[in-house]
C-alpha cells in the first residue's frame, strides 16, 4: 500500500506541525511509502486532492489527511470531483489534528496522531461510508460532506467565532450559549419550506437547521445522537423561533444533544430533502462558511471508500 498525505500545518491553531513530525518519524522508521503536500493558503487541499483523483497509479493508493474537519471536507469535495467514475474513488483515511474533530468523534479515530496512523496500517481494506451531497440549484454546484450542513442559527455562530479574533477552540457548553445570546440578538427567522418524499413543511419562523450525518457538532454537542456513517440517511432537525423562554429552552436542549428529541423542533430523517429559503441566510458544512445567500439545496446521500477501521 502506498500513501499520499496531505498535511495542513495550521490546523489545531498549528499544533499540526508538530503532529506531522511525529507522524513522518513513525513513517519512516517503519519504512513507509509515501509522499506529501503541505497546505499553504486556502483551496490547496481540494487542488492536491483534485490532481491525485486524476493521477494514474500503478499500485494501490490510500491518501491520507493530516488536519481538521475542513481540511478533510476539502480533500473529499477534490477527490470526488475529480474521479470520473464513483469506482475511481481513492480511499481516504484520517488522522485528526484540528480544533472540534467532529467527525474523528463520530466514526471513531484516537485523537493522538500515532494511534490513529496505527489505526490506518492495521486496516486490511477499504469500506464505504455514508456521505452527505447537496445540489445548490441557485449556483448549479455540487458539493458533499461528511459531518453536517447548517442554516441559520448554527451557520451564523460558527461565522461568529471563526471571526473572532485569536486561536480557534473548540466551543465549550457555555462560550456556545454566549455566541448564541449573541446571534439571537442580531437573527431575525426565516421562511423554511422543507420537501421529501411528496410533502411539504413550512416552517415560517425557523432559526435552528442542521442537516446531519453523524452524531456531533462543534466538538462536544450531539445534534442527533442515533446518526451513523454506516447509515445511508440523514438527520433534519428544525426549530423555530418561539417566545424567549422557550427558544433559551430549545438551546438549552441543543447544547445538550436533545433538541431533536424536543416538542419544539422537528426531526426528519431519510434520504432525500429539499431545503429553500426566501431570504439570504448563514450557511456552514462541516465547520466552514458557505456564505450568505438564498438556498435552494437539494440534499441527498452517497457513499465514499474510507481505509480505516472505527476504533470500537
Amino acid at each position: 500500500m502506498h500513501y499520499s498525505i496531505i498535511i495542513n500545518p495550521q490546523a489545531g491553531n498549528g499544533t499540526a506541525q508538530d503532529a506531522w513530525e511525529r507522524i513522518k518519524g513513525q513513517l519512516d522508521q517503519e519504512n513507509i511509502q509515501y509522499r506529501y503536500q503541505l497546505i499553504k493558503e486556502a483551496g490547496d487541499a481540494e487542488y492536491f486532492a483534485s490532481r491525485l483523483g486524476q493521477e494514474k497509479h500503478d499500485e494501490p493508493l490510500t491518501v491520507i489527511v493530516v488536519g481538521g474537519d475542513g481540511t478533510l471536507h476539502d480533500v473529499l469535495n477534490g477527490l470526488i470531483k475529480s474521479a470520473a467514475h464513483h469506482q475511481d474513488r481513492l480511499p481516504l483515511a484520517y488522522i485528526p489534528v484540528g480544533v472540534n474533530n467532529d467527525f474523528a468523534k463520530g466514526y471513531g479515530i484516537p485523537l493522538d496522531p500515532i494511534k490513529a496512523l496505527q489505526q490506518i496500517f492495521s486496516t486490511k481494506q477499504a469500506h464505504q461510508i455514508n456521505i452527505g451531497h447537496y445540489h445548490d440549484a441557485i449556483k448549479e454546484q455540487d458539493h458533499y460532506f461528511l459531518n453536517s450542513l447548517g442554516i441559520g442559527f448554527d451557520a451564523a455562530i460558527t461565522s461568529q467565532a471563526n471571526r473572532k479574533k485569536g486561536q480557534r477552540r473548540s466551543l465549550s457548553r457555555f462560550a456556545y450559549l454566549r455566541h448564541a445570546i449573541s446571534v439571537l440578538y442580531n437573527q431575525q427567522p426565516f421562511t423554511l419550506m422543507v420537501q421529501q418524499q411528496g410533502s411539504r413543511d413550512f416552517f415560517k419562523k425557523a432559526y435552528i437547521v442542521i442537516i446531519a450525518n453523524q452524531p456531533y457538532m462543534g466538538g462536544r454537542f450531539k445534534i442527533a445522537p442515533d446518526a451513523s456513517f454506516d447509515e445511508s440517511t440523514l438527520d433534519l432537525v428544525v426549530a423555530e423561533r418561539k417566545n424567549w423562554l422557550i427558544t433559551f429552552w430549545q438551546i438549552w436542549r441543543l447544547v445538550h444533544g436533545k433538541l431533536a428529541d424536543s416538542r419544539f423542533a422537528k426531526h426528519f430523517h431519510g434520504k432525500d430533502f429539499h431545503c429553500t429559503t426566501t431570504s439570504l441566510e448563514f450557511g456552514q458544512v462541516d465547520g466552514e462558511e458557505i456564505g450568505n445567500q438564498f438556498m435552494d439545496l437539494l440534499i441527498s446521500t452517497d457513499s465514499y471508500p474510507f481505509y480505516q477501521d472505527p476504533q470500537k
